[in-house]
């Protein structure tokens, strides 16, 4: 059995601009329902291709990054995980700056109007049990999904006695392969 885990293509959202957290949780939702701007490359086409079955989150750029696939499922419980936000007037950042500021705050446990890590954990095991269940009946599954969620999937299912194989990435279009 394997279980294929690829990050989505590179958002078609813009980072230039320097915004307020105020402005981030604006720019958070844009981000949510922005396409893709790159193209997979030849391997994960082929990968998506050959799937006989490929889950996405139901997010727009999971989606889109999964076209090149027959058959499409698209789910809410692989969408990546929330973060937190507060409303920082005085302070203009670029949008990866805020992503990487209120990560970090959600994984020292502030995890304000967001899933917080413990429920983020259990949705995790709830998504890899579905995936495993999936590749018991297709042999093969991919989910197109979001870099630190498919992270948690891949903990759950390491915990679970898959295997990853190779690539170790965290980089649009990176697939992780897990085997059992």
């Amino acid at each position: 059995m394997e279980i294929r885990l690829i990050r989505h293509g590179k958002s078609s959202c813009d980072f230039s601009k320097r915004i307020t957290s105020w402005d981030y949780r604006e720019w958070v939702i844009k981000y949510g329902e922005a396409g893709i701007c790159d193209e997979a490359p030849a391997n994960v086409q082929r990968a998506l291709k050959d799937a006989s079955i490929v889950f996405t989150s139901d997010f727009k750029r999971a989606i889109d990054s999964a076209q090149s696939s027959v058959a499409i499922q698209s789910d809410s419980i692989y969408r990546e995980i929330e973060l937190p936000y507060y409303n920082v007037k005085f302070l203009k950042l670029n949008p990866r700056i805020w992503t990487v500021f209120y990560r970090f705050l959600w994984l020292i446990g502030f995890s304000k109007k967001v899933e917080n890590k413990k429920r983020a954990k259990r949705r995790a095991k709830t998504a890899a049990q579905q995936l495993e269940d999936s590749a018991r009946k297709h042999g093969t599954v991919i989910l197109v999904g979001h870099g630190f969620f498919n992270r948690y999937i891949g903990n759950t299912l390491t915990k679970r006695g898959w295997t990853l194989e190779g690539n170790k990435g965290t980089a649009n279009w990176t697939i992780l392969t897990y085997t059992k």
